[in-house]
């Protein structure tokens, strides 16, 4: 492997695999997502909640474990506050998902499936910024 191509992913490489496991979130919330609005039939912004909320209990396990490897949180208090702490920085993302799909579907009448993967690289910008400097922050 070319020297400077590992140089590369030695320095990126939470960005990389933020990136890998941020595909599988983004494939649980659109997968979710669409079974939920669809299929099933629920209405759009209930349908983005739901989703929201399974897309971010997978983030957050893979994000603590894997991405970040935060180390010290092994006990379930530790691992229960920390995830209280995620849901709560995540919500503001979890607004901004709502809000741009029901601007983009309900208001708008546009393809649901296409702004979904749209929210979805909107706000996985924001939750990377926010995991990398707040949440998983290495002190």
């Amino acid at each position: 492997m070319n020297d400077r191509i590992r140089e590369f992913i030695i320095t990126h490489l939470d960005f990389l695999v933020y990136c890998v496991f941020g595909a599988m979130a983004t494939a649980v919330n659109m997968l979710g997502y669409e079974l939920l609005y669809a299929h099933i039939g629920l209405a759009n912004t209930i349908s983005v909640a739901l989703s929201w909320f399974l897309a971010v209990t997978f983030a957050f396990f893979t994000n603590n474990f894997i991405v970040f490897r935060v180390k010290g949180r092994k006990n379930r208090h530790g691992i229960i506050s920390a995830l209280l702490y995620f849901y709560l920085c995540r919500a503001g993302s979890g607004v901004l998902d709502v809000v741009i799909m029901y601007a983009a579907v309900d208001l708008m009448a546009w393809n649901h499936t296409l702004w979904k993967f749209i929210s979805n690289l909107i706000v996985g910008i924001c939750n990377y910024l926010a995991g990398k400097l707040f949440i998983f922050a290495k002190k």
